[in-house]
């Protein structure tokens, strides 16, 4: 799931020297290619060709002067990708279009340079279907066919996991400082291929980011508890049709809460349960919790518990319970969260059906 990086969205409009939108030049080519649209959306599918098409990429052009602003990008027809999103995010925020930078990790070349680099894309806010995508307008050529499209992503290149490259979905407002600084350090293109970009400044502190559960979280909430709980050390048989139902039941009634967070754009836990009136107030019942295995003891499941609990006391909830298998690491992860173990109840079950 595409995301922002901040929720302000007025950060993903704003002009600065490095997008910097009122000059005459950008002025006038977002003026020029708005009145060819029918509407914002095809103004932005307008932009990303330009861009796309009409900007070359450096390398593919063999220009070595590097370019960063946008005006830069424009006046010299051609930049590499972190410059020609630089010049994306110009054309679309001069008419109020939010629009951010979203980075990839991947090998430089196959054959010749088997290192690991960042590339450089565009996230751009669809208002219509209030939802991000992401647009990568490197520049088409053999091998490389990135496309406009809503549904359907379709980028400059795949990711190979098994080569070490990563994804993320984490729409950033203002290029990465880092990989700025190494642009503007580089007299050349040659000599920035030497010194390309692999580690980012957003990337020293992940940021967390919340979602309260509603239906259209369903699908990747199933999906994440089937990996969950089919692994050590739960290892139950669940389907993606029977966590659905079950995370749907829990969901669908009047009293019900839930939690999403996400770490750069992936869902990487949640918590639901259901609120109930005891005599002293609002109860809130533990019903499911988990994170994503390969990320469990990094301090997301803390940090979610504090979320959770913080939005429980503004609704009023005074106490929390749940269920837990006694002895084991999930009764200690809820006792360092604060919670104590009842000493006077007893959990009862009787099996009726088979």
């Amino acid at each position: 799931m595409i995301s922002p990086y901040t929720n302000n969205i007025e950060k993903y409009l704003e002009s600065s020297d490095i997008l910097d939108y009122t000059s005459k030049e950008i002025s006038n080519l977002a003026e020029e290619l708005f009145a060819g649209a029918k509407d914002s959306l095809d103004y932005i599918k307008n932009a990303y060709e330009y861009v796309r098409d009409k900007i070359s990429h450096s390398a593919d052009a063999g220009e070595d002067v590097i370019t960063c602003s946008a005006s830069e990008v424009l006046a010299a027809g051609h930049g590499i990708c972190f410059a020609k999103s630089h010049l994306l995010a110009a054309l679309l925020r001069r008419k109020g279009i939010p629009c951010g930078f979203c980075y990839q990790k991947l090998i430089l070349d196959d054959e010749t340079a088997p290192v690991l680099i960042y590339h450089g894309l565009n996230g751009v806010y669809l208002a219509e279907y209030d939802k991000w995508i992401r647009l990568d307008a490197r520049g088409n050529k053999e091998g490389v066919n990135a496309q406009f499209s809503i549904e359907t992503e379709q980028l400059a290149f795949p990711i190979r996991p098994e080569w070490g490259e990563e994804d993320s979905y984490v729409v950033y407002p203002e290029p990465d400082v880092e990989i700025l600084r190494t642009m503007r350090e580089s007299k050349t293109r040659r000599a920035l291929w030497e010194n390309l970009p692999t580690k980012l400044a957003y990337c020293v502190s992940v940021e967390l980011h919340y979602e309260e559960m509603t239906e259209t979280h369903l699908d990747e909430l199933a999906q994440l508890y089937v990996e969950t709980f089919n692994a050590d050390p739960w290892n139950d048989e669940w389907t993606f049709e029977t966590a659905r139902k079950r995370l749907y039941m829990m969901l669908h009634t009047d009293i019900s809460f839930g939690l999403c967070v996400y770490r750069e754009g992936q869902m990487c836990g949640a918590v639901l349960g259901a609120m109930e009136q005891f005599y002293d107030g609002l109860m809130f019942e533990v019903k499911e919790y988990w994170v994503k295995n390969e990320l469990r003891g990094k301090g997301i499941g803390s940090k979610l518990f504090a979320e959770m609990e913080r939005r429980l006391r503004e609704r009023g909830v005074k106490n929390i319970i749940l269920l837990t298998a006694k002895g084991d690491a999930t009764e200690h992860f809820y006792h360092k969260q604060g919670m104590g173990t009842a000493p006077d109840m007893v959990f009862m079950t009787k099996r009726i059906g088979e």
